[in-house]
């Protein structure tokens, strides 16, 4: 894992623990994450069953890229 996930799984597992969802989305927002990844990533680390930072940085790699096109068609 590089160290950007690492950072990225650290703060995260913090704002989880401490439930500061403001502080989630922010967080994510900072980060430039698209707003699929962003629920996407909120889904899936809440559904975690034991918060650590092996697992959310797991879930960052598995989930991090948005499935949207980045232009879309209309």
């Amino acid at each position: 894992m590089n160290a950007l996930i690492e950072l990225e799984a650290t703060t995260l597992t913090t704002l989880f623990s401490h439930g500061d969802v403001l502080g989630i989305r922010m967080f994510m927002e900072h980060m430039n994450m698209p707003l699929d990844v962003q629920d996407r990533l909120y889904d899936e680390i809440s559904a975690l069953k034991h918060l650590n930072h092996h697992q959310v940085s797991k879930v960052i790699e598995a989930f991090g890229q948005s499935q949207l096109s980045e232009r879309l068609s209309y």
